[in-house]
């Protein structure tokens, strides 16, 4: 699934205001990002088979670390009001004009990360690009405290450039680059890295060679090199959202957007091409087996109407044509009984022998009787539930069908009998 990378501005909103955006592909991920500029109503279409990611610039958020209380993931109308308590004292404005956004799998965490920015700020450039006919799927940010230890980013160049950095205790910071020349504050900053543990340094090209220099021999750490824009792709494989609470847009459409992530991940991610296999696998060996499975049953169906047919022909040479085995049958044996004068299960002797046979001793005779060919109505009869269950299974056992009614019932026969 192509993916629309949009950076906020660190400006409000406006019409004169440009945005700097790209094209993401999964399927292509070492391809450069193609980024340009571009205002609002100038801003590429997103067809509905691609995804829009809003991306908030790391100068533009800061970062609280808060001890949530126990059980309030059940309460969600309350954590935006628990988080303005608890991190009050520590915001430098009132919590109710700041956007808090708290970190994925906060519920697991015992200390959870806050994302902080201004909210008219951010809602005023959603409003924007929804105006503009973007409907904004996920909101990233630029820089997030998701490394294993200290990670520094150098962006840009010595000019304009930003330096970050990222730690899992001590969140995101960072400072223009022209304001990181001078080597004093970095001991302090390297300080933040405890002990012998691994330092990451990722820095585009046109400061590689200016952060080495800073890193000297103190840390040693090789400057890896980024392409430019390159770290978009690393917030956008990360799990953050920051469109919560007040300000979560089109839920429905992100949920749906979530989903068609994940089957286009499905079937086109290298990490799931096990899984692809296993289930074309499946579906072959089911395909298989239940064309085996209907050949046998069409094979044993045949097999028994030609049984069939031959038992009819050789009882009854007569028959010539076979059409319907059992029916003609059935038909040539009732032919046979009533040329003998037998009873016939449907005739109505046989119908009041099963219903004497089934009536309780000492019941009185039924005071009405209706036949027609296959079924007796009997009106007249006093009953319990008792005797009505215990008629039904005695006729049940001669092959009839006992259907109670209000001072009777109607016997049926059954449809094994010939």
């Amino acid at each position: 699934m192509r993916t629309l990378i949009v950076q906020l501005p660190l400006s409000p909103a406006s019409p004169a205001v440009a945005y700097l955006h790209a094209w993401a592909d999964p399927a292509s991920p070492a391809e450069r990002l193609a980024v340009q500029w571009a205002q609002a109503d100038l801003l590429p279409a997103a067809p509905s088979q691609t995804e829009v990611v809003l991306m908030v610039p790391a100068q533009a958020l800061s970062w609280q670390q808060a001890e949530l209380p126990a059980g309030l993931h059940k309460q969600a109308t309350r954590i935006p009001a628990a988080l303005q308590g608890l991190l009050e004292e520590r915001l430098l404005a009132e919590p109710t004009s700041l956007h808090l956004a708290l970190q994925p799998g906060w519920q697991r965490s015992a200390q959870a990360w806050v994302a902080v920015c201004d909210k008219s700020w951010l809602s005023g450039h959603l409003q924007a690009l929804e105006a503009a006919g973007l409907t904004v799927h996920r909101i990233v940010p630029e820089i997030a405290p998701e490394a294993a230890h200290l990670q520094i980013l150098a962006l840009g160049d010595t000019e304009s450039g930003w330096l970050g950095f990222s730690h899992p205790q001590h969140g995101v910071w960072g400072c223009p680059v022209q304001s990181a020349h001078s080597l004093s504050a970095w001991p302090a900053w390297l300080g933040h890295n405890e002990g012998d543990a691994p330092l990451q340094a990722m820095a585009e090209p046109a400061l590689a060679t200016w952060l080495g220099e800073r890193l000297g021999e103190r840390s040693g750490t090789l400057v890896q090199l980024l392409q430019p824009h390159e770290h978009w792709l690393v917030a956008l494989a990360s799990e953050w959202d920051l469109a919560q609470f007040d300000l979560q847009t089109h839920p429905h459409a992100r949920r749906l957007k979530s989903l068609q992530k994940f089957v286009n991940a499905l079937w086109t991610a290298s990490a799931w091409r096990p899984a692809r296999w296993g289930l074309a696998l499946l579906l072959i060996t089911q395909l298989v087996g239940l064309n085996a499975w209907a050949w046998k049953t069409r094979a044993d169906w045949q097999n028994q109407r030609q049984s069939m047919t031959r038992i009819l022909q050789e009882t009854f040479p007569a028959t010539t044509v076979v059409v319907d085995a059992p029916l003609q049958m059935a038909r040539e044996v009732a032919r046979l009984r009533q040329g003998s004068g037998q009873l016939a299960p449907h005739d109505l002797e046989s119908l009041l022998n099963a219903l004497g046979q089934a009536l309780p001793q000492g019941t009185p005779a039924p005071t009405q009787l209706a036949f027609q060919t296959g079924q007796l109505q009997v009106q007249g009869l006093t009953l319990t539930a008792v005797q009505q269950q215990g008629i039904e299974q005695a006729l049940q056992r001669q092959g009839y069908r006992w259907r109670a009614e209000d001072g009777g019932g109607v016997i049926t026969v059954s449809g094994g009998q010939p």
